[in-house]
């Protein structure tokens, strides 16, 4: 992901308008994440309340929707038709890969999670949506890393954007 970014970074096309089309993907990508990792009880219990009662790979929905922000920012589309395929490669298989341990080590209790809400797409379960987010699962799983790294990436496609780094990158 890291080198992947960099790259993007170092290829980037980034305009005023790409980069201000690009950043809400990001904002309300890292903003799902956030919530979806101050719900989420690793190894615990299996997860079924907050985001994860809306669709039940929410940090992979805020991870795509921060990859297409990145990829609109770049600016250009040999990069984004690339990266939407290696973004599918990767985690499509780690969605895959993830729900047969979960399968594995809750049995029926995930077989019925399994049915009643969606992979990615989320289901407008409001109500199931509510409570189970705490500050201290969110430091836990370590969010805040990716959050300032988003930011970090923010801030440089903002600088290639506006030609501030003036050829330096």
């Amino acid at each position: 992901m890291l080198l992947g970014t960099i790259v993007l970074l170092r290829i980037a096309l980034t305009t005023p308008a790409s980069f201000w089309c690009g950043l809400p993907l990001v904002v309300i990508g890292e903003l799902i994440r956030v919530w979806s990792a101050g719900s989420l009880k690793k190894i615990d219990q299996l997860t079924v309340s907050g985001p994860f009662a809306l669709c039940r790979n929410p940090l992979y929905v805020g991870s795509f929707l921060i990859t297409a922000g990145y990829l609109v920012m770049c600016h250009r589309i040999d990069a984004a038709i690339i990266g939407f395929v290696l973004y599918w490669v990767f985690h499509g298989g780690a969605i895959v890969y993830e729900e047969r341990m979960l399968r594995e080590r809750y049995g029926q209790v995930f077989e019925s999670y399994y049915k009643a809400v969606p992979r990615l797409v989320p289901c407008l379960n409001v109500n199931g949506a509510r409570g189970g987010f705490s500050w201290d699962l969110l430091s836990e799983n370590s969010e805040y890393r990716a959050a300032v790294s988003s930011l970090v990436v923010v801030i440089l496609f903002g600088l290639i954007a506006y030609d501030v780094l003036l050829g330096w990158w």
